[in-house]
């Protein structure tokens, strides 16, 4: 599960740290070390400040947990799942070039 979870925040971060930097180090504003370094300290710091607002979204109003009150672990291997197959697609995604939304991704894996 911490593979899973972990190959989802990777691309996650990957991708939106490309689209959101991608200008500024073409156009020679920044140079690719400086916005990867821009980029860590507000991806963690976007994490700190809003983390909780996502994925209380998430959590409470696209899936209704009481339903999982009798299996928790069922839950949780289906939240395992949307790991899996949100961080399989952003991957592929970014590695074939493709624009993708990664927000999409995750709700997309949470409601199918």
């Amino acid at each position: 599960s911490f593979f899973w979870a972990f190959l989802d925040a990777f691309t996650i971060g990957a991708n939106d740290v490309a689209n959101a930097f991608a200008n500024a180090v073409g156009s020679g504003t920044l140079t690719h070390r400086s916005a990867c370094l821009v980029a860590c300290v507000f991806e963690v710091l976007g994490v700190i400040a809003l983390g909780s607002n996502v994925t209380d979204t998430i959590r409470k109003k696209m899936v209704d947990v009481s339903l999982f009150n009798h299996d928790p672990y069922v839950l949780a291997v289906g939240m395992s799942f949307v790991n899996v197959g949100s961080g399989l697609w952003v991957l592929a995604a970014t590695l074939l070039s493709m624009p993708v939304s990664t927000t999409h991704s995750v709700v997309g894996a949470v409601l199918g």
